[in-house]
Order: structure tokens, then sequence, then C-alpha cells
């Protein structure tokens, strides 16, 4: 008899694109690292960067709005890896410490 995988969804709110969540797809984490946005959601962001971002520490993450506002958003880093060898880029995961300001 053959075993069923089970998945079970463990992220807390669904992940959009940045331009569909209404922001730009490139952000800025102090002290200021460049890093893509690659989905967002209001609880936390994923985003590739050329260097790594070292689990556990709590930064800031400024995300510029499409119509023009900056959003600095307080973030711990939950997790990041190494996404590409050639060139080399890593993805982290990070959740929001508040909620983002109101639109």
């Amino acid at each position: 008899m053959a075993s069923a995988l089970i998945t079970c969804e463990r992220r807390a709110a669904p992940r959009s694109t940045a331009p569909g969540f209404g922001v730009i797809d490139v952000a800025v984490i102090r002290p200021g690292l460049t890093v893509s946005v690659m989905t967002i959601s209001p609880r936390g962001a994923l985003v590739e960067s050329a260097a790594p971002i070292r689990p556990g520490v709590r930064t800031e993450l400024t995300l510029d709005a499409a119509d023009g506002r900056r959003w600095p958003v307080g973030v711990e880093v939950l997790r990041c890896w190494v996404a590409a060898l050639d060139p080399v880029r890593y993805r982290a995961a990070m959740r929001f410490e508040g909620p983002l300001p109101a639109g």
C-alpha cells in the first residue's frame, strides 16, 4: 500500500509579487544592502541578494511603494540559503516585526 504524502501549509498569509502588493521589486536592508523582493505578504518577505544575510539578525527593510512612499519595517531574518551559483545569489526569508504601514 502506498503511503500518502500530506503537506501542511506553513505560510501565515498568502504571498504576492512586489508589484501585486503595491511596492517596487527592489528594496534596501540596513545598512545599505540592495535586495530584490521575490514575494511578499503582510507578514513577511522573501528577498534575493548578492551577499548572505545572517539568520537571526533583526534589521530594517525599506520598501518603496509604487506611488513614491517609503515603508521602513523591522524584520527578523529567519533563513538564508544559496539560490544560484553563477553568479552567486542568496535568498532570505524575513518576518516583519510589526504590521506594514496602512496604505
